[in-house]
């Protein structure tokens, strides 16, 4: 069974780090390249899709991801339309509902309805026609492209939630979701997918399924864990229900989130003091190559054979390579 490998970062390097960076990630065996879309946690994501675009060959690369309420979705659209004529057609659009990110901006995570909207936004626009729309959020009046750009770019959706998952089983091209490590965690989403596609008539063979996992990697064990304490931090207030399937206590959940502040997980410290390491264990990947080895197996054994890694290693070049050597060429 053939395992597809992603690499997510935000854009926290300089711009000659980020190269070298993007370079080394296909160089060294990953198929997808993500750069967050992240408001002001990190450099302008479009600028440094540019230069991955730029200055690599192979890997296909776009947001990890983009919202529907900072950018227009015309403006989205028309940005990785741009990036897929700079790579060739490298290029895929994918779309979330935002957390904190885009809280800091004065927005609130978008509603499915919009979410829903902007795909089909986006469908419209890649067809080349002239394109009025009257959404929830924001319209368009006989919009269209006057650059030609390529009909069938695919739109990708980064989900967690029951809901936002069957939707994305329904509508999407491929599905970036973010479940924590659990296998329970990862069949409950797997469901929810399937019954979305099942509403559309399709069958989860049709999308590119791709499992997320968030954390620091490193030979030092108990370095990683540590360095993903602040991830699991994140999970029972964003993502309550995969908490509860990994066996966090209900108590433990609310004293987490009272606990939690600040715009990124980063910031969160008061509450990453509480959390156990069965939690780091269940809802983060991190730990050693051994680790990642292991869980990665249990995903794949689930029938996932696309494997994305939203690395928090300070040192993102060398988790890369790290990555590729111990665990990407274990599994192929």
């Amino acid at each position: 069974m053939a395992v597809k490998f992603g690499f997510t970062t935000l854009a926290l390097d300089p711009p000659e780090a980020f190269v070298r960076l993007a370079q080394e990630v296909e160089a060294r065996g990953f198929d997808y390249f993500w750069v967050a879309d992240s408001s002001l946690h990190a450099r302008y994501c479009y600028s440094y899709l540019t230069l991955a675009a730029s200055h690599t060959r192979r890997v296909r690369l776009g947001p990890n991801c983009t919202h529907p309420y900072t950018r227009h979705p015309a403006i989205n659209m028309n940005a990785i339309a741009t990036i897929d004529e700079i790579s060739g057609g490298r290029a895929i659009m994918n779309l979330g509902a935002g957390d904190r990110p885009v809280t800091e901006v004065g927005y609130q995570p978008a509603k499915m309805k919009v979410i829903r909207e902007m795909v089909e936004v986006c469908r419209r626009i890649q067809k080349d026609e002239k394109v009025d729309f009257v959404g929830e959020a924001w319209s368009l009046h006989q919009a269209t492209l006057h650059c030609k750009i390529r009909s069938d770019i695919p739109v990708y959706l980064t989900a967690t939630g029951p809901k936002m998952l069957q939707m994305a089983g329904e509508i999407a091209d491929g599905i970036i979701f973010m479940p924590g490590a659990y296998p329970e965690c990862v069949k409950f989403a797997l469901q929810n997918l399937e019954i979305g596609a099942r509403k559309a008539g399709r069958a989860l063979a049709d999308l590119d399924v791709a499992w997320c996992g968030i954390g620091s990697l490193d030979r030092d064990r108990r370095k990683g864990l540590e360095e993903s304490r602040l991830i699991a931090a994140w999970f029972p207030q964003t993502s309550p229900q995969y908490a509860e399937i990994a066996g966090v206590p209900a108590d433990l959940s609310a004293r987490i989130r009272a606990a939690y502040s600040g715009g990124h997980f980063h910031e969160a410290k008061e509450a990453a003091a509480l959390v156990t390491e069965q939690m780091i264990e269940r809802l983060t990947l991190s730990g050693s190559p051994a680790d990642f080895r292991e869980r990665i197996g249990e995903i794949v054994k689930l029938g996932v054979t696309h494997i994305e890694w939203l690395t928090i290693n300070p040192d993102r070049l060398a988790a890369a390579r790290l990555f590729a050597d111990e665990v990407i060429a274990h599994f192929k």
